[in-house]
């Protein structure tokens, strides 16, 4: 008798139990993942020797065309379709009295001077990607025409440098 009543009440349990489960179905829910990744997009720059020594003639003869390479660019990105880079020249080589004015141009990692007619005025852009291990490398050149009067002074100016992920 005990082992029929502990049958009923398990069935009877199991039905309780099965009841309940099907009055209140199994509910669910969504979990949202989210996350970022910073761009890290760099370019450093080296200037060459060229950069501090350029022959701005100015002395009785003239030059024209003269092409200069200034820097040497590391570039850095995380960015799987590379970055653009740029460099935008400031408004010529000046001693405060007189200006040179002067164009930019980036290529290649050591590839061979570019010629004069290369260059254009106002900034030069360059799309890079060909990025080895996030790295690539690129050169900067200048053009400019050195007249044969020239302004005495030590002559400057500043080429900025700049990237952006693409």
């Amino acid at each position: 008798m005990f082992a029929k009543t502990f049958r009923n009440t398990l069935i009877a349990s199991s039905l309780v139990v099965a009841g309940s489960v099907l009055a209140n179905p199994a509910m669910a829910d969504t979990v949202n993942l989210g996350g970022s990744v910073a761009d890290t997009s760099a370019v450093t720059s080296s200037a060459t020797g060229g950069a501090s020594s350029l022959s701005l003639y100015g002395v009785g003869s003239a030059q024209n065309n003269v092409v200069v390479k200034v820097a040497d660019l590391a570039l850095t990105t995380n960015n799987t379709t590379g970055v653009t880079l740029t460099a935008t020249p400031d408004a010529g080589l000046t001693n405060g009295t007189s200006t040179l004015a002067y164009q930019v141009l980036i290529v290649g990692n050591g590839a061979s001077a570019p010629a004069d007619t290369a260059f254009a005025a106002g900034a030069d852009t360059d799309n890079v990607n060909d990025f080895s291990g996030g790295a690539s490398a690129r050169d900067l050149y200048i053009e400019y025409d050195a007249p044969a009067l020239l302004d005495p002074g030590a002559y400057t100016g500043v080429i900025t440098v700049s990237v952006a992920a693409n």
